[in-house]
Order: C-alpha cells, then sequence, then structure tokens
C-alpha cells in the first residue's frame, strides 16, 4: 500500500497521457468504435467535473457567512476533483466517500482505456459497413 500511494499521483497523470495518445491514435487509424469509448470516458470525467461543481455552488450559495465562502468561481469544483483524485491519501477514504469513488475511478479508467485497446485490436481499423453485394440488373423486356 505505502507503494502505491507514493506511486498513486504517476498513476493519475500517465492516465491523463495515455488516453490522449490512444485518442488521437484511434483517431489517426480512423477506429471510431474504440475513439468513441474514450470519448465516453472523457464524458464521465466531465459529468463528475460538473457534478462538483454544482456542489460547490450550492454549499457556497446555502452557506450562511457572506466571506469567501460565499461567492464560488468557476473552476474551483473541478480542481477540487482533480486535487481528489491525485491524492494519495483518496485510496484509504472511508467507502463510498467522494474521495473513494475518486480514487476508484482511476483503476476503472485504466480498465476502460485496455477495453478500448481491445476492441481497437479485435476490430483492425474501421469497417463501417460490411459491403453490399450488387444485385444483378434484370434483363430488359423486349
Amino acid at each position: 500500500m505505502p507503494l502505491l500511494m507514493s506511486a498513486w499521483p504517476i498513476l493519475v497523470w500517465v492516465l491523463l497521457a495515455l488516453v490522449a495518445v490512444s485518442a488521437l491514435f484511434f483517431l489517426a487509424k480512423g477506429n471510431r468504435q474504440a475513439f468513441l469509448q474514450l470519448l465516453a470516458l472523457v464524458a464521465c470525467f466531465l459529468i463528475g467535473a460538473l457534478l462538483m461543481e454544482f456542489m460547490l455552488f450550492m454549499a457556497a450559495r446555502m452557506s450562511r457567512t457572506g466571506g469567501v465562502q460565499g461567492t464560488p468561481v468557476l473552476g474551483d469544483g473541478t480542481r477540487q476533483l482533480l486535487q481528489t483524485i491525485a491524492n494519495p491519501r483518496s485510496i484509504a477514504a472511508p467507502p463510498l466517500s467522494l474521495a473513494a469513488v475518486a480514487a476508484y475511478s482511476v483503476p476503472l479508467a485504466y480498465l476502460w482505456l485496455a477495453v478500448a485497446w481491445v476492441l481497437h485490436l479485435r476490430g483492425g481499423g474501421s469497417k463501417a459497413t460490411p459491403s453490399k453485394k450488387k444485385k444483378p440488373a434484370k434483363p430488359r423486356k423486349a
């Protein structure tokens, strides 16, 4: 566990780099299915970031003090989500807490990336539709 906690930030940055490189590779090869898999992974992150933005905004609106916490800044939720994901202490967080869910998302994203590569290697490239044979032309009536 200490080895995993010390390597955690590197694993997170390597994941981001692998997703970016894989997406460019799939796009260059024309494999839309694997590319869409990676876009779905990015969409999951964006949904999480939007939820964090919403939660921070609502927490700031509901706070009774009119200080700094009363004025939410756009981007704080995304920054907090990234910090939570990259924080090694998130691994040891209580189950079903926000930090634990963020920490569990990293191995799941690696799994998702592996599935996208398996689909790419199994599919062998872009095959949009199977080739349809042309029907022979009907003979003309005399």
